[in-house]
């Protein structure tokens, strides 16, 4: 599996939930990726979904924050 896109689907969903989109579109979403075998793709999306079961959405916007900046390093 690809590190790079699983990381970039994450980023998006945890961006996504930050900005009020419902869990439930995400599955949705996940659903479509994975008829068309785009795996990583569920794998990062999936990874959000977890993460935003036990942080605040302030740790959500600060870990999205915090990866920009890795990224750009």
């Amino acid at each position: 599996m690809n590190k790079d896109i699983i990381e970039e689907f994450h980023y998006l969903a945890l961006s996504d939930i930050v900005n009020g989109r419902n869990l439930a579109e995400l599955e949705e979403a996940i659903e479509l990726y994975e008829q068309a075998e785009e795996y990583e793709a569920c794998a990062g999306i999936l990874k959000a979904i977890h993460e935003s079961g036990y942080m605040t959405i302030r740790e959500l916007i600060k870990k999205i924050e915090d990866d920009k900046h890795t990224k750009n390093s």
